[in-house]
């Protein structure tokens, strides 16, 4: 191969970002800083730019041991979702891993997710479990020892989005843009529809070991969750699912069907709540 051709990365890794604080530079540095360390070193990084307040091209810069980066900058703020869809267009790996900026990776994170998903070639994604820590940390009690091996579509549907943050996902590029990317129309579960439209056609892996780190603090409460919005966009894909669903799963889905309409009473009073785990 000539010195003039670039190799194609095998994994991408890509950042959203929106740096207004002198803690969000620093959650920032410390980020990247903890992509730098990974040791496997086939990837690139892209960076998306949420018209952040800030300049982070000087942070950037100053983060030793990074490969290949590029920074793309929204002409507008679109916000979490967009900005990952973004990042993945751009993307040339054939894996993507998601980096929240104010999250952590373990320095094994992708080495073993990328042979995770090589031993498990059926599969589109795989998850790994999280640290939590910062401010508060005792609100979100996740147990993430229950989790399956290879989870199934009712298994989240019953207990939530136990994958916690994008951050702890590799998935196969190709799958994302099969399903058309993250739903930007949600408030906060753009991420979980992702993982419940994956499920609908392909395994998703359960990597046990805490390999990534999401943090809790001030700024996380930064946006307005809209419950009944969120809501129907999600009733309307479970009940996609349960229309081609086997028969034992429709029995088992019909009850929380049934809860998901209810719902909406509530959130129809009650539609709007502060989000604890944001940017």
């Amino acid at each position: 191969m000539s010195d003039n051709v670039r190799k194609t990365p095998r994994v991408s890794v890509v950042v959203p970002v929106y740096c207004h604080t002198d803690d969000h530079a620093i959650f920032l540095a410390e980020a990247l800083q903890s992509v730098a360390e990974q040791t496997y070193r086939d990837f690139e990084v892209v960076i998306v730019d949420d018209v952040s307040p800030r300049d982070i091209l000087p942070l950037v810069d100053s983060v030793e041991g990074l490969p290949e980066i590029r920074v793309l900058r929204n002409v507008m703020n679109v916000r979490q979702a967009e900005s990952r869809n973004v990042g993945i267009r751009a993307c040339r790996g054939e894996l993507i891993a998601f980096l929240d900026h104010d999250d952590l990776w373990m320095p094994d994170k992708l080495a073993r997710q990328v042979e995770a998903l090589d031993a498990n070639p059926d599969a589109v994604m795989v998850f790994c479990d999280m640290i939590m820590f910062g401010m508060s940390v005792d609100w979100l009690k996740i147990n993430q020892e229950i989790i399956p091996e290879r989870p199934e579509f009712y298994w989240f549907v019953a207990h939530g989005n136990f994958v916690i943050s994008a951050s702890a996902v590799l998935v196969r590029k190709q799958a994302m843009l099969d399903i058309g990317l993250f739903d930007s129309r949600y408030s906060t579960c753009d991420d979980f529809d992702a993982w419940l439209k994956l499920l609908m056609s392909s395994p998703i892996i359960h990597l046990a070991g805490k390999l990534a780190k999401y943090r809790l603090h001030a700024y996380n409460a930064n946006y307005t969750v809209d419950r009944l919005n969120d809501n129907v966009l999600l009733t309307a894909l479970i009940w996609r699912y349960w229309r081609q669903a086997s028969t034992m799963d429709k029995i088992r889905l019909l009850p929380r069907l049934g809860r998901k309409y209810l719902g909406r009473i509530y959130f129809t009073v009650r539609r709007f709540r502060k989000f604890k785990g944001g940017r």
